[in-house]
């Protein structure tokens, strides 16, 4: 993994010195990420941020580890998960910053994270939503940015096809986007995602029907319904190594999980029909997921069988 180095300068958020931005992580049993995403918040930050941590009942020695190594950041343990848009909003509400910035614990900022953000939100009054340009640890691009989804992605998405046939959703899925350009667009990933307090307010924060994904998705489409400018800035940039949360999950959890968040997307902004719609196809995804899973068990059983 490559991490960012430079000086470890500590958060100093008192008196006349304020915070710009309050960064607000939902951690759940994931420390060590945890860990390096907090040392990097500190690298970068130089009294512009205060750093809020609501773990979602982590048996992994989350809280004590943090208080241990990062006594100046805010830590909320809950002793039960609440599920990231109801954690988020929660972060939130105990800051006071006039920025808000929501990461994964999985993430690593740049050196000059907060130093550009600001610059970006000075020179962008319209902006409901920032994204930053996203890096793998091996350092390629992860792709973050999509359009807002219309109910045939969804639906390739509840059968489990829309990654092994990306070529049959381009308009969504944004294959030849230009990530080395900052631009206005319909979403940005939640692994790194910034919004202006008052904007944050306004809207009432996430919708907390999401348990889990699909929350900035439908944030993101209720600033474009407010007029404001959802913006892509490729000079914002930090290290993710996604799913280190989801991959703790059961894969045909993460599916329940998923496709329930994605129903929800659609009665709010779809319409019935297409709700309707994705609860058969999730179903039916469901199934054949099951089938295969089935199928799979079967062919190692024989297989060490014959083994034998």
């Amino acid at each position: 993994l490559k991490h960012w180095k430079s000086a470890q300068p500590q958060l100093h958020c008192t008196g006349m010195n304020e915070p710009k931005f309050a960064v607000v992580i939902v951690s759940w049993n994931v420390k060590q990420a945890l860990l390096r995403c907090v040392g990097s918040l500190m690298q970068a930050s130089q009294g512009t941020a205060e750093v809020m941590v609501v773990d979602n009942a982590s048996n992994d020695g989350t809280a004590v580890a943090l208080a241990h190594k990062y006594p100046q950041v805010r830590v909320l343990p809950q002793s039960v998960n609440l599920g990231f848009a109801k954690a988020c909003n929660l972060g939130a509400s105990l800051t006071t910053a006039p920025g808000l910035v929501f990461l994964n614990p999985d993430t690593e900022v740049s050196p000059g994270f907060f130093s550009e953000l600001e610059k970006f939100l000075a020179q962008h009054t319209q902006v409901g939503v920032v994204g930053a340009q996203i890096s793998n640890p091996d350092g390629t691009t992860q792709a973050s940015v999509r359009s807002l989804p219309t109910l045939w992605p969804l639906a390739l998405d509840s059968l489990k096809l829309l990654k092994r046939l990306p070529w049959l959703a381009p308009a969504y899925l944004l294959p030849t986007f230009d990530y080395s350009r900052s631009q206005i667009v319909s979403q940005v990933m939640g692994a790194c995602f910034i919004v202006p307090r008052n904007i944050w307010e306004r809207l009432n924060g996430f919708n907390e029907n999401y348990f889990v994904w699909f929350e900035e998705v439908d944030f993101c489409a209720r600033v474009k319904k407010l007029g404001l400018e959802v913006w892509y800035d490729a000079d914002l940039k930090l290290i993710h190594q996604q799913g280190q949360s989801a991959k703790q999950i059961s894969y045909i959890r993460r599916h329940l999980m998923y496709t329930r968040s994605m129903i929800t997307y659609a009665k709010v902004h779809l319409g019935r029909s297409s709700m309707l719609l994705l609860r058969l196809t999730s179903a039916l995804g469901l199934v054949i997921m099951m089938l295969v899973q089935a199928f799979i068990t079967l062919i190692r059983k024989y297989q060490n069988g014959h083994g034998n």
